[in-house]
């Protein structure tokens, strides 16, 4: 997998997946002890300086601008009026003007609060420096951190995920996964002030070897094969598409905590963990048993996340037909959810990672 490899992009069709990530809110919504916690342990500044928060991977807001509101809360219930300023980082090619108009309408959103707080827009990889060195006392990443620096370049046989992959395939992903998460690590310790804490959720692999989103990415897998043998897919995209995005295991996050001397000398390790989170469509469907309701909102949740990725890398040769094909897709893992709620239902192994800088 060559360093050159295109680059993934952030979230298309920006309004599309804020109404439909529901799953995404559900796993921040986990951290909201976490973040209390984060801000009572990190240091206050000093009286004429400004408590940064950085939301690493923010896309469009829809699912952190609470969290981020919830952390300006907590900061001020242990000083009131201290000068706070809140950090959105994604991709430049990520829809700006969406998240400042979800943060101007957000109920929930610190905009409201007094004294005001400044927010801040960081156009670049969270897989480099976002932020000037030693400003950031909370650093925050949700349903970000699992996505890849570039799409893969690997063949994986009848499967469109990392865990599918074999021999040479599967270590080159590892490797990938593995130099992304130390890279993103890497550049928080220069943002992150003395004793500031960095909270990290992003989708796991539990001990027992569970693999979020397994089921779901062989059905696409699938599915994309049946439109290759009817001739309206290149049957070689289909071979050569991959999702860009990695589930670690627990240890795998450590490691960089472990084997990286910069790594090691700057942060130290407060939590590492790995959690099931319910799955909210699933949920509605076996109270209300309606199998078309819970496709509708599975189909959709998953065209949000992975429909930029699926239309540069396995409909890219569409040309025109692009549009039809993409809608004819979703229209058939639609039928594919509703006809089997449970086949291939989406399970989720949250992976927990809070960091401490070290220093005072």
């Amino acid at each position: 997998m060559s360093d050159d490899a295109e680059p993934t992009e952030g979230m298309g069709r920006a309004g599309y997946y804020d109404t439909h990530s529901e799953y995404q809110r559900a796993v921040a919504d986990t951290a909201a002890t976490l973040i209390q916690r984060c801000v009572a342990a990190s240091p206050l500044p000093d009286a004429d300086e400004t408590y940064m928060v950085a939301d690493y991977g923010c896309s469009t807001g829809a699912n952190s601008i609470k969290m981020v509101s919830d952390a300006v809360t907590a900061v001020r219930a242990r000083q009131p009026g201290i000068a706070v300023a809140a950090l959105h980082n994604d991709v430049p090619t990520n829809d700006f003007n969406q998240l400042f108009a979800n943060l101007a309408a957000a109920p929930d959103s610190y905009l409201g609060l007094e004294p005001p707080v400044l927010p801040l827009a960081s156009a670049g990889s969270f897989f480099a420096t976002a932020a000037p060195a030693g400003s950031v006392n909370l650093g925050m990443s949700f349903s970000a951190a699992h996505w890849l620096s570039v799409q893969p370049e690997v063949r994986v046989p009848g499967g469109f995920y990392f865990c599918e992959a074999q021999g040479d395939a599967r270590e080159s992903l590892a490797r990938r996964a593995a130099d992304d998460w130390a890279r993103f690590v890497r550049a928080r310790t220069a943002e992150l002030a003395p004793g500031a804490r960095l909270v990290v959720q992003m989708v796991g692999t539990d001990d027992a070897g569970q693999v979020t989103a397994r089921r779901l990415l062989q059905a696409m897998a699938e599915v994309a094969e049946a439109m290759a043998s009817e001739g309206m897919i290149d049957p070689g995209a289909v071979e050569h598409y991959i999702l860009p995005v990695y589930a670690r295991t627990a240890a795998e996050a450590e490691q960089p905590l472990v084997d990286d001397p910069l790594v090691t000398a700057a942060l130290a390790v407060d939590e590492i963990r790995v959690d099931p989170v319910a799955n909210p469509y699933l949920d509605a469907w076996q109270r209300d048993g309606d199998s078309a309701a819970y496709a509708r909102s599975y189909a959709a949740f998953v065209r949000a996340f992975t429909e930029s990725s699926l239309r540069l890398h396995l409909f890219a040769a569409a040309g025109p037909s692009a549009d039809r094909l993409v809608d004819e897709y979703f229209t058939r893992l639609e039928s594919r959810f509703a006809a089997d709620p449970m086949a291939d239902r989406f399970e989720d192994w949250t992976l927990t990672v809070i960091l401490a800088r070290k220093g005072s």
